[in-house]
């Protein structure tokens, strides 16, 4: 078309385009031009008309009539006339609804259809239409959905852009804001995942958002992350599974999702494809138990070997295929299982010192008649006190602290017997003296030395006008301090006691000497290769390896043999039966002497003058000798090729060693005592910071300068609460608050104990999974807190004097004889006439006689203990009268709809409240509480009395108010008095503390007897608030626990609809509910009485 006609054409159309937009025409001019060489004169006016009629759509119309003028050119190269025609008609059709949205579309349609056909255009701008609903947040997203498309179609086919444009839909329902970040994310996501995974990954997100709308966001920030450790083969078939397991598991799928990505980044890359298919098959019965299996692998991979591992896994899928157990293979997987546990255990040979810490203590009190504590190293690691190794055995001088596991062995057993060997060493350390040193004092086999070695070093320093050191803190610091190297005297002293600790087990203790030798003999074979050692460093390893019974290990130049001989005779002494640690000492320091005079440089700087040998027989049967300090001259003399001294790591099964510390804390322990004899004065900062400094125990090096006065400070805070008395030798499982002072016989002036908590840990029912959850629930036995005075106790009394009088008598009745006369025994108190009268006249007819002719008389004493647990949830602060109305049926108020009788009434109720406030239910708990005590007092049967409420599994709470050993005394009287509603009702756990309590009590006939006023029911008693099936089918488990414990149970109730759960809860067991509960002071010591016949 001649540029001529195209002048015309803007001509034509300049003034009504004008109309639109200012720039309008000139983008139609370009365009025109631009086009004039590829369309008739018709084509070019049917095109500007198409142009005009899309401007004319809106008011801001013109905008998309722009963009349609400005592409048209670059559409044209990829289509004929039509097409362009077509494209615009698509555009007019979406100006309609929103010139924004047309713009957008047209503007980016260029870029787009390097991606997509012409064909795809109409299915494009029917995603981007999709978004738009009519309002300008949706107009905005649809125009950004045209402008992110090209990104988006350079990863991914337009099919599977629909998928997006399906999850960015359904966002927009709940937040246009989530639906524009996941829109304007997604290139940059998609372009960084792998081709394979593209689509699966989509799919995911497709079903979280369907799931679980808030949780795509961070599906789309995370997911790319999380996946990515998972080997790239079985990254499609995760997603794959994760994407079945959220449309059946709903909004828990993120979390489990990202749990179980996070799991699978922790294993080998080539066990991926095995745990991923394993929890495909499981996914077909649980997907839960599917994606729990793989968030669990990681765990029971430290514990298991790979073929023990698939035996475990196959045992939880039985669960789920053979019994059709979803719950139960899904509570096995997370571990909340004790069919799990027990499997785990039986097959894996890691022994945790949870599980044993008890059965050693007691190991440990049999070797030492004296209550040792066991715990984990970490916590001592936790106090920060100097020691921070949190796998390795240590004591601190009074506790014994062990690693939290041991898997060193392929065999349980094995792993077993090394606790017992670790914890045998460090009660060795204590029970032999190890921390006992005393300065300048003589052994049994040597006599001191040290006096003359600090007077030899303080000259020496005074020569050297050195600063003169702070007055050592304690005898062990004092005898380190008397050696120039301190990391050479500290390695070798190590050495030389844990010699004769071992020495001393061996002999002591012979139940463990077998094991004791198969450790020793372990370490022996993985110690570091000598030859490559420097000199001196390889003279202390073959003292050490000589300690652990191997010296035919030893290496050592022939040529210095006589060094090695000395060190050896010296470190028999300490095998002698009364080696003291005082022998240790001395034996140490001559040891170092003959150290010093070996060259710390390794066999490459000797030149070839010496050779590593096997020792000879000689060297082998040395006997004990105590050399002197002198020996052969080295002709090799210390030269600056020497490297710096570095102590061989000692065996695992010996530990940490640190005899400064530990004197440390014992010194502060004594200052605290007021015991110090004659060294009362406080430790300053100054002697704190000195012996920090030279100590190899513990060091300050990772201390910042600027804060070395406060960090100081804090250390010397941290030692002195170690020190402190109360908190030593008390076990982790043993009752921190007994209340001995308080169960005598009531005599002197009682005082309430400070309320301590004794944690203990019970398993939970799951009724669904049919097993237990193992360690479930926390319970916090307390003594409970008491009034100031028994007014509670003794206003009871006063008000139900009558009814406490009759309870008395009816008791006092229950009481046995004394004696029962048993006749016609062989022996006994006395001789019946009438017996022998028979048996002389049978003897005489010749008839056989019986020889029964005695009658003896038995003592009886009745023995039955109860347990009342009384229910402290906050529903029994309910008012009794509120009770009372919400379950009549008729209204006694009638006020004939007059206003004046109705305030008549409630002025007349509330002055009667003022005088006598309204009872509550957990009153009439504590008056029948009054009337049992007042009753089997009479009687004298053990009683105990507790109450239960808390909040979650971890804070069940147990209260004392009379315990079963413990006497009736004032304290008892007043804590009944301070009995009130705190919190939730977790039965469960608490029955099975009372269970507990009552079978470590010694009694013939053992009862539990409970009060509460409904269901139980606690913060994660089921699967949700609603749910009340899991709290009544454990409680009822408690209940079976105590009957199997032969211990008989008894449930009250003043509930009025507890008939509905009860019947359920209890099944044989026996229940009450009380219908009139202001009877419940009375029927309760009537019910009582049934309950106790033996």
């Amino acid at each position: 078309m001649p540029d001529s006609n195209v002048a015309e054409l803007v001509a034509k159309y300049e003034e009504e385009l004008r109309g639109y937009g200012a720039s309008l025409p000139d983008e139609f001019n370009r365009s025109a031009t631009a086009l004039s060489a590829e369309l008739s004169s018709d084509q070019l006016d049917q095109w500007a008309k198409t142009g005009i009629s899309l401007a004319g759509q809106s008011l801001r119309a013109w905008e998309a009539a722009t963009e349609y003028f400005r592409s048209s050119p670059s559409i044209h190269v990829k289509t004929d006339f039509e097409g362009v025609i077509a494209w615009a008609g698509i555009a007019e059709e979406l100006a309609q609804k929103s010139s924004l949205v047309a713009a957008s579309f047209l503007k980016f349609t260029p870029e787009v259809l390097t991606h997509i056909s012409l064909d795809e255009l109409s299915e494009w701008s029917k995603q981007g239409d999709r978004l738009f609903r009519g309002n300008w947040k949706s107009g905005t997203l649809s125009a950004a959905y045209f402008e992110h498309t090209p990104d988006l179609l350079s990863v991914l086919p337009l099919h599977s852009v629909e998928k997006l444009v399906s999850i960015i839909d359904a966002l927009t329902e709940r937040s246009y804001e989530l639906a524009s970040t996941c829109l304007e994310t997604s290139p940059k996501i998609f372009k960084e995942l792998e081709q394979p995974d593209r689509e699966p990954f989509l799919d995911f997100a497709r079903a979280v958002t369907r799931a679980s709308w808030a949780d795509t966001r961070l599906y789309f920030e995370r997911g790319p992350d999380l996946i990515a450790s998972i080997n790239s083969q079985y990254r499609s078939g995760f997603l794959e599974l994760s994407a079945k397991v959220t449309s059946e598991v709903g909004r828990q799928a993120f979390p489990l999702f990202a749990d179980a990505a996070d799991a699978l980044g922790q294993l080998p890359e080539d066990t991926h494809a095995e745990h991923i298919n394993f929890a495909s098959d499981l996914a077909l019965g649980s997907p839960t138990a599917a994606m729990e299996y793989l968030k669990i692998i990681p765990f029971a991979s430290s514990r298991l070997t790979p073929e023990q591992l698939r035996e475990w896994s196959n045992i939880g899928s039985d669960v789920l295929i053979s019994e059709n157990n979803a719950e139960g293979a899904e509570a096995f997987f997370r571990l909340e299982s004790t069919r799990a546990e027990a499997a785990l255990q039986a097959l894996s040979s890691r022994v945790e010192l949870s599980s044993i810490s008890t059965l050693l203590r007691m190991y440990a009190k049999a070797l030492t008649g004296e209550q040792i504590a066991i715990y984990s190293v970490e916590e001592l690691v936790d106090q920060n006190i100097g020691w921070v190794q949190e796998s390795v055995a240590t004591t601190e001088g009074s506790s014994i602290y062990l690693p939290p596991f041991v898997s060193t062995f392929e065999a349980q057993e094995a792993n077993f017997q090394s606790y017992k060997v670790f914890a045998t060493h460090q009660t060795g350390r204590i029970e032999f003296g190890s921390f006992a040193y005393k300065w300048n004092q003589d052994g049994s086999f040597t006599s001191a030395t040290v006096e003359d070695r600090e007077a030899s070093s303080e000259d020496t320093i005074s020569e050297g006008d050195e600063e003169p050191k702070t007055a050592a803190v304690t005898a062990m610091q004092r005898y380190f301090n008397s050696f120039d190297e301190r990391s050479l005297i500290s390695g070798i002293f190590t050495v030389i006691e844990d010699t004769r600790v071992d020495a001393y087990v061996g002999r002591e203790y012979g139940g463990i000497r077998k094991w004791l030798k198969q450790l020793q003999a372990y370490e022996a074979n993985r110690r570091p290769r000598i030859e490559n050692m420097p000199l001196r460093s390889a003279f202390v390893e073959n003292l050490l390896r000589a300690s652990l019974g191997r010296p035919e290990t030893m290496r050592w130049p022939t040529v210095y043999r006589e060094f090695l001989e000395n060190g050896l005779a010296a470190l028999k002494l300490v095998e002698e039966e009364d080696a003291t640690v005082q022998d240790s000492a001395e034996v140490s320091a001559v040891i170092y002497d003959i150290a010093q005079r070996i060259p710390n440089i390794t066999p490459s700087m000797a030149d070839g003058k010496f050779e590593f040998d096997a020792p000879t027989e000689d060297m082998l049967s040395i006997q004990p000798a105590m050399p002197s300090g002198d020996g052969p001259p080295m002709d090799m003399q210390a030269n600056d090729q020497e490297v710096e001294f570095e102590n061989p790591p000692q065996p695992e099964f010996r530990g940490d060693f640190k005899p400064e510390l530990v004197q440390l804390l014992a010194r502060l322990k004594q200052q605290q005592e007021g015991n110090v004899d004659g060294e009362g004065t406080p430790l300053t900062k100054e002697q704190l910071k000195e012996l920090l400094e030279n100590s190899v125990e513990i060091t300050i090096a990772e201390w910042a300068e600027g804060d070395l006065d406060e960090s100081l400070g804090m250390f010397l805070e941290n030692l002195e609460q170690a020190a402190t008395p109360s908190g030593e030798g008390k076990s982790d499982d043993e009752t921190s608050g007994s209340d001995e002072s308080s169960g005598g016989d009531g005599e002197g002036e009682e005082k309430e104990l400070p309320v301590e908590i004794d944690w203990s840990y019970y398993d939970e029912w799951d009724f669904r999974a049919s097993d237990y959850r193992p360690r479930w629930t926390r319970v916090g036995q307390r003594f409970h807190e008491a009034e100031e005075e028994p007014e509670f106790y003794s206003e009871t009394l006063r008000k139900h004097h009558g009814l406490v009088m009759e309870t008395r008598k009816q008791f006092e009745l229950m009481r046995p004889e004394v004696f029962k006369k048993i006749k016609r025994v062989e022996d006994g108190d006395e001789l019946d006439v009438d017996l022998a009268i028979e048996f002389y006249i049978d003897k005489k007819a010749g008839i056989g006689p019986t020889g029964r002719v005695y009658n003896k008389r038995n003592k009886i004493e009745r023995d039955v203990a109860v347990a009342f647990l009384l229910d402290m949830s906050a529903s029994t602060d309910e008012e009794i009268e509120k009770q009372r109305q919400s379950h009549s049926d008729d209204d006694d108020d009638d006020f004939d709809g007059d206003p004046r009788k109705y305030f008549q009434w409630l002025a007349a109720r509330r002055a009667s409240q003022m005088i006598e406030p309204p009872k509550r239910i957990i009153d009439l708990e504590k008056e029948s509480a009054v009337l049992i005590v007042e009753a089997l007092e009479a009687i004298g049967d053990s009683y105990g009395i507790y109450g239960f409420s808390g909040y979650g599994r971890d804070n069940v709470e147990f209260h004392v108010i009379k315990d079963l050993d413990e006497s009736m005394s004032e304290l008892v009287q007043r804590r009944i008095g301070k009995i009130e509603p705190i919190r939730s009702t977790r039965m469960g756990p608490a029955i099975r503390h009372t269970i507990h309590k009552l079978n470590e009590h010694d009694s013939k006939v053992k009862i539990l007897i409970l009060v509460s006023d409904g269901r139980p029911q606690d913060h994660g008693y089921g699967k949700d608030r609603t749910e009340k099936e899991y709290a009544v089918h454990d409680t009822k488990q408690a209940l079976l626990e105590a009957k199997r414990d032969g211990i008989t149970p008894f449930l009250i109730t003043v509930d009025k609809e507890g008939h509905d759960y009860l019947q359920q809860m209890c099944d044989d067991i026996g229940y009450e509910v009380v219908d009139d509960i202001e009877s419940l002071p009375r029927r309760l010591p009537t019910l009582y009485r049934h309950l106790a016949v033996e």
